[in-house]
């Protein structure tokens, strides 16, 4: 499944070689260069080496004259991800942590934080990942529940949409068959309505296939739109909006689902 779609790797994610304190700084020094820059955390550097690294917490803890080596911290084995982890090892990294350094010979040639997630090659793939399973989905419904229009509930809007952009296709000679022109919400109740199309995504309840099929859909509408993917960056509990747990929970499912039916049609 995965060799012929688009790979988001932490070398693709993360900010290449990405600016630096200076070890000669100081804490105040420091700080304003945070604030400017906008980061959370970056290496420090002494000659053009990494010595260590720096997060804007911790300066805002320390005396503003304080040099920066007296508040650094070593970077260790724990802050460096490889530079080909895969999407979802991106994602239970960035919960256990909020940054890490991609590293190459004594240099730190990239820093991955959680606000990474928000960029273009995330978003890719998370789209290319999410068609895939409308396409599945499209092509589920044709082989087990054809008779779906006549079987499934929608407004006379929805009804009347979809018919429209069918006679349109039909129009121009390019017609496929009605599933094709009904939107994830649409998929969503049929997939739920039947029960071979929902065993056939993985699932052994039609609620939690609908539950999950749900939060794909809100998700995809924030690619499709360009909106933010992760709407918070805190582990705070009651932080409203979607956070690095909940998506990870949303990739599963989407990597699960569309896994059965790739299976399904092998």
């Amino acid at each position: 499944m995965t060799d012929e779609l688009y790979q988001c790797t932490a070398r693709r994610l993360a900010t290449p070689h990405p600016e630096a304190v200076d070890l000669s700084d100081t804490v105040a020094e420091a700080r304003e260069w945070f604030q400017q820059k906008g980061y959370d955390f970056a290496p420090v550097l002494e000659t053009g080496n990494p010595v260590g690294y720096v997060g804007v917490e911790r300066l805002a803890e320390a005396d503003d004259d304080k040099p920066v080596k007296r508040v650094l911290k070593n970077i260790q084995l724990q802050h460096i991800i490889s530079s080909d982890a895969t999407f979802d090892d991106i994602l239970t990294g960035l919960e256990e942590q909020f940054f890490y350094f991609l590293g190459g010979k004594n240099q730190v040639t990239g820093i991955l934080t959680r606000a990474d997630v928000n960029t273009s090659p995330a978003q890719i793939h998370l789209f290319d990942r999410i068609s895939l399973v409308e396409r599945e989905l499209r092509n589920l419904i044709d082989d087990v529940a054809p008779d779906w229009k006549a079987d499934v509930y929608f407004p006379e809007d929805v009804e009347k949409e979809i018919d429209k952009r069918h006679t349109k296709a039909k129009e121009a000679n390019v017609e496929l068959s009605k599933i094709h022109y009904a939107g994830f919400s649409a998929l969503e109740n049929i997939v739920t309505e039947y029960e071979e199309c929902w065993r056939a995504c993985g699932y052994n309840k039609d609620h939690k296939a609908g539950s999950d099929l749900d939060k794909i859909r809100k998700l995809r509408n924030d690619v499709a739109h360009s909106n933010l993917i992760l709407q918070t960056t805190s582990d705070e509990y009651r932080t409203q909006g979607r956070s690095i747990r909940d998506l990870i929970k949303i990739y599963e499912a989407l990597t699960n689902c569309n896994r059965s039916l790739l299976n399904r049609s092998e």
